[in-house]
């Protein structure tokens, strides 16, 4: 780092830090966990961050939980409040400070302040374990390396790229392949998002060496205190633009789905959320097909609205939003892709079109705005939906992983 870095990075933080008043002092009785992120998560914008949030909310119940950020060499200020979060649910986030001498203490003394005392380093996403492995099985040999895979990233890619084919996304799809199917066979524990994806992974990597650790979901309502059909409304679609299957799926929505639903339900709105939209998705906007860009609360479209909808022609693990819209009671359509790995039931737990069939989503999504019966019977049945996602469902598959 550049002498103008440190003095820049210096400034920064007499100004603005710390991040977060609450001191987390370790328990010595307990094993130390270290879990490494490309960012420090975002729990409201993307599901692979909800997820790494909620199980380290869970392990610091049971283990000193240590959080840090890959890319950045400090967090910026809009990280305050998910490290209040974290910190709030006694995770301690990496953070650089100030001694009382004065000189400034960063990442470097962070990790070496851990190492003698590491029981297990997290790595979540495959680019964190690929570039720390090295590191840590020289640095701490005692530590036990878990691969967090988030979902098989290269078999997402591949399916993308039968639908839409792209030269750069090709060459990225065999480095994923790579870590997936080869380096993967280093790591100690594999954690999988979904029990078909262990089935899949058992082609490349030993079975006891892989345990699901899906997304965490549990109901935050109960169905009898969420608006009735009554006083809904529109539906909505949730899903960062980074990912390639939400951009997909928005672009089915303009050009495929909605056209067929307008056929009938003329002045039905459905509103866009999500960060990082590129500027043909922004292009869209009209009174019907609202953009909505990043919603920082969400929570009145699940009061609100008739459904949730992911028409996902392509992508791979389990779908968080799809978890989310069970949390709060709201019935869910989605195509057998959106639904793989998801335990859920077509006309039980949500509505499932087939991953092209766009008369039959179009239909779905007629029926899920007209028919009160079907509704009901999704709304009420959320909890039958999201249980296999419960902490409790998961703990035991956890524990085992941590022995």
């Amino acid at each position: 780092m550049g002498i103008k870095r440190k003095i820049k990075n210096y400034i920064h933080i007499k100004n603005h830090y710390p991040l977060s008043d609450k001191n987390i002092v370790p328990d010595k009785n307990k094993k130390n966990i270290l879990i490494i992120d490309s960012q420090i998560p975002t729990f409201d914008k993307d599901s692979a961050s909800n997820r790494i949030t909620e199980i380290a909310k869970f392990l610091a119940k049971y283990y000193n939980v240590y959080l840090m950020d890959w890319r950045k060499s400090i967090p910026t200020i809009e990280s305050k409040k998910y490290i209040q979060n974290f910190n709030n649910h006694n995770v301690t986030v990496y953070a650089p400070f100030i001694n009382k001498f004065g000189i400034m203490k960063g990442k470097k003394h962070f990790i070496n302040s851990l190492l003698p005392t590491l029981d297990f380093v997290w790595c979540h996403r495959p680019e964190l374990f690929e570039y720390y492995l090295d590191f840590f099985r020289k640095e701490a040999p005692h530590a036990k390396i878990i691969y967090d895979m988030v979902d098989i990233h290269y078999l997402r890619m591949e399916r993308g790229l039968e639908i839409k084919y792209d030269k750069q996304r090709a060459k990225e799809v065999l480095h994923y392949k790579y870590i997936e199917t080869e380096l993967c066979k280093k790591a100690d524990k594999i954690a999988v998002i979904s029990d078909k994806e262990k089935e899949f992974m058992k082609s490349f990597v030993d079975e006891s060496k892989l345990f699901t650790v899906s997304n965490v979901h549990n109901l935050k309502v109960k169905p009898e205190d969420m608006p009735p059909f009554e006083k809904r409304e529109s539906i909505f679609f949730i899903g960062t633009f980074l990912h390639d299957p939400n951009v997909d799926a928005v672009e089915v929505l303009y050009n495929k789905i909605m056209p067929l639903v307008w056929e009938k339900l003329p002045n039905l709105k459905i509103t866009i959320i999500g960060s990082e939209s590129p500027e043909f998705i922004q292009k869209m906007n009209s009174e019907n097909f609202e953009i909505a860009g990043y919603v920082e609360n969400i929570i009145p479209y699940y009061e609100k609205c008739f459904a949730s909808v992911s028409p996902l022609r392509f992508g791979a693990g389990v779908k968080g939003k799809i978890g989310q819209a069970l949390e709060y009671t709201l019935p869910v359509l989605t195509t057998e892709i959106g639904a793989e790995g998801m335990f859920l039931e077509d006309g039980i737990t949500a509505l499932i079109a087939g991953n092209e069939d766009y008369q039959k989503f179009a239909d779905n999504v007629i029926a899920i705005c007209t028919n009160t019966t079907l509704w009901n019977t999704l709304h009420n049945n959320s909890e039958k939906g999201i249980y296999p996602f419960s902490i409790d469902a998961q703990k035991e598959e956890i524990f085992s992983m941590l022995s």
